[in-house]
């Protein structure tokens, strides 16, 4: 009993002492509409360590396209980034079992936060085929998250 005890504590340790914070926002129906910009706030206590910052998409392995395009909004910058999500022979990157995968992308580096603000990240997708302007709806996306990690400097 004793062992089945220091295991589990050992394990609530090293959980509890990563150098990660993450929050996600979870699409109804798996669908991202055109329309729907997702704000993920985050507050980080840490004014003195510097972060890396990396967005979370997941997907379905039914998402029709190999990359993705977002609108990234952070510390009054905007920028337009392309995540790839799988390679052009169709294997999926990422991380995941089954039909859903995981993909990590760093879009900012070695950020000091301040400690009496709220950190805002929005994200809007920039989906586009052909002619038309905007993909109303992206089937396939089943969450959008924010990872900070302490950098490894």
């Amino acid at each position: 009993m004793k062992i089945i005890f220091g295991f589990f504590s050992l394990l609530l340790l090293v959980f509890c002492n990563t150098k990660t914070e993450s929050s996600y926002n979870v699409f109804e129906e798996d669908s991202w509409h055109a329309d729907s910009i997702i704000t993920l706030n985050h507050d980080v206590v840490d004014s003195i360590t510097k972060h890396n910052l990396y967005l979370k998409i997941r997907h379905t392995t039914d998402f029709e396209y190999q990359n993705i395009f977002l609108f990234v909004c952070f510390q009054e910058k905007r920028d337009t980034i392309e995540v790839t999500l799988s390679e052009k022979s169709g294997k999926w990157l990422g991380r995941g079992f089954g039909d859903i995968k995981e993909v990590e992308y760093c879009f900012a580096k070695e950020i000091t936060f301040n400690s009496k603000k709220t950190s805002i990240v929005s994200v809007e997708q920039a989906m586009r085929y052909g002619d038309l302007p905007a993909i109303t709806n992206l089937k396939g996306i089943i969450a959008l998250g924010i990872n900070i990690k302490k950098s490894d400097d």
